[in-house]
């Protein structure tokens, strides 16, 4: 038995479905239907780790026909299908998410691109079923919480959540939450200065999903499509899969209670912004203390030792002068003369030390004061 991973071609093309044979033959084992209706057939016959499907094929059933009849099967609503086509309007990608469809490529396209999207893709479904057991227990207890919990505590809860993350992946991870306590699955987009954080479910977003965010982000506050709706604020997106059309009631209940979510998670996305600017402006601000602090410390060591030097030299001058008068034998009056001009001269030099000597007091105490604010010790 071959290890390699099977996957379904339907296209009612037999040139295409060789080509993508050929192609992916090296890393699949591939197997085709020329029909929606001979694919459903050959379903139940194969372990399938994904369909290729192509959207336009005649005479039968279209491409997102065939799709919603596989996902209606339990048996393979865990495959993940990927559509062809050349169509690549929104309308379509919207058809093909609608249908069930976990990406869409648009012809023509490379072997290469559509292996890298199907491996992708079977290693996350791989990982989804791994964590279905969690998710139906996250779901029941979510259901049980809804239970003894109004929908409105619901809302308040989650706007609690929502209020008390302290980053924008907490923020996202508590807008998923709010959505299990409704019953409800969707993926979550937040956008910011930092980039775009996208969170689901399921754990990482399909890329249809991704897709349709994309296209339907600036579409209107709110976009409905059979049970699919998305609410837009400028900072994020909230796309739903699984709204209770069947109950309008309810429906409208929860498009308003979602509506105040996403607007609170909007505003607090504003808010960690704001909140990460400023300790940007912190660090900043701290940083160039430090080096004023560094700074200063340094002027003030260096003034210090002047002042020192400059005695020492008002000293040594003193001496020299004193050894010159033997040797140029001065008269009594001329030495007493020449050491009184010396004395008043190092007198006003020294009294105007002793001004700066205050100054350079006060830059120590300055100094010393930044270091004990910045937590600085040592000299």
């Amino acid at each position: 038995m071959s290890e390699k991973p099977t996957i379904l071609v339907v296209d009612d093309v037999l040139i295409t479905r060789r080509l993508m044979k050929a192609g992916l033959a090296h890393c699949f084992e591939v197997v085709d239907a020329e029909s929606g209706e001979q694919a459903l057939e050959l379903l139940p016959q194969l372990e399938l780790a994904a369909i290729v499907l192509d959207v336009e094929m005649q005479p039968g059933m279209d491409g997102f026909e065939t799709c919603r009849l596989v996902r209606a099967d339990e048996r393979f609503a865990h495959v993940p299908v990927v559509f062809v086509s050349a169509r690549e309007a929104v309308e379509d990608r919207l058809s093909g998410y609608e249908a069930g469809g976990e990406d869409y490529i648009v012809k023509p396209f490379s072997a290469l691109e559509l292996e890298a999207k199907l491996r992708r893709l079977i290693e996350a479904s791989s990982e989804r079923r791994r964590l279905d057991g969690q998710v139906r227990d996250a779901s029941s207890a979510a259901m049980t919480a809804m239970v003894s919990m109004s929908e409105m505590g619901a809302l308040l809860e989650v706007i609690k959540q929502l209020g008390a993350a302290g980053s924008m992946a907490e923020l996202a991870d508590a807008l998923v939450a709010g959505l299990r306590l409704y019953g409800l699955q969707g993926c979550v987009q937040l956008r910011a200065g930092a980039g775009v954080l996208n969170r689901s479910s399921d754990g990482d977003a399909s890329p249809l999903e991704l897709s349709v965010l994309e296209h339907l982000a600036g579409m209107g506050r709110m976009v409905q499509f059979k049970n699919r709706m998305i609410i837009n604020y400028p900072e994020v997106s909230l796309l739903l899969r699984d709204m209770p059309v069947e109950d309008e009631d309810r429906c409208g209940r929860l498009r308003d209670h979602l509506t105040m979510l996403v607007e609170a998670a909007n505003v607090h996305v504003g808010s960690l912004a704001v909140l990460a600017a400023a300790r940007q402006r912190d660090r900043q601000v701290v940083a160039v203390a430090m080096r004023m602090i560094q700074t200063l410390g340094e002027v003030d060591r260096a003034q210090r030792d002047n002042q020192v030097a400059g005695r020492i030299a008002l000293e040594d001058i003193r001496q020299r002068i004193d050894e010159a008068c033997v040797s140029m034998l001065l008269t009594n009056s001329q030495e007493v003369l020449l050491h009184r001009a010396l004395d008043e001269g190092i007198e006003s030099m020294l009294g105007s030390q002793s001004d700066t000597t205050q100054l350079q007091d006060r830059l120590s105490q300055m100094v010393q004061e930044l270091r004990q604010v910045a937590g600085v010790h040592g000299d």
